[in-house]
């Protein structure tokens, strides 16, 4: 048979269908292909996403574990006046009071101006947003015997903001030379005191003018 023989014409009409069967399928595997490439992609972008939403979730359960398990105690702290400004005011009425409640013969007071407190270690969740101070307190109290200094200061602690603490006590008898009656200092006490506060953001934020 030679090339001129062949009816071109009607073999295109024949392999017309086939060859376009072919070119749709190869399109379509091409657009699958980069489809599900687009896809697999866009898959592990999500579960890159979901694992760090759950990541997420697993810090904020934690913390709100933590705030759970210290709020309690903030709230503690707020009551007794250790979370707040220091109230010199409330102080020198509570001593006053003890002093008076438990009929000191004697009883002075000096309170230091208030100092900045470096702590040794720095919470990260709490930061620049939290200031301690600390005020010292000298005070000396004339005692009928030795059980007034231990209900002097606990009458401090129930009663006067802050958190206290005895940094040293100095105990010193009287000499008598006749019989003391029940107004005569038979033990002078000099001690000195720590009073702590804690300024926290919540503090701050109550100031006027913040």
């Amino acid at each position: 048979m030679k090339p001129g023989d062949v009816d071109w014409g009607y073999l295109a009409q024949g392999l017309l269908l086939p060859s376009m069967t072919v070119l749709m399928s190869i399109i379509l595997l091409a657009t699958g292909t980069w489809y599900h490439a687009a896809q697999q992609q866009h898959h592990e972008v999500l579960s890159a996403d979901h694992g760090a939403v759950f990541d997420d979730y697993d810090q904020l359960v934690l913390r709100k574990r933590i705030i759970d398990r210290y709020h309690w105690r903030y709230e503690q702290f707020h009551e007794l006046g250790f979370v707040g400004r220091e109230s010199r005011l409330d102080w020198v009425e509570t001593l006053r009071m003890a002093a008076g409640e438990l009929r000191l013969p004697h009883a002075t007071y000096a309170i230091e101006p208030q100092l900045d407190v470096i702590a040794p270690v720095e919470s990260s969740l709490g930061g620049a947003s939290t200031e301690i101070h600390v005020s010292k307190l000298e005070l000396e109290l004339g005692l009928l015997h030795e059980l007034d200094l231990l209900r002097f200061f606990d009458r401090l602690q129930e009663e006067a903001p802050g958190l206290l603490k005895v940094d040293r006590c100095k105990l010193s008898r009287q000499n008598a030379t006749g019989p003391l009656s029940a107004a005569d200092v038979n033990i002078l006490a000099s001690c000195s005191v720590e009073i702590f506060s804690v300024v926290t953001s919540d503090v701050m934020a109550q100031e006027p003018g913040r």
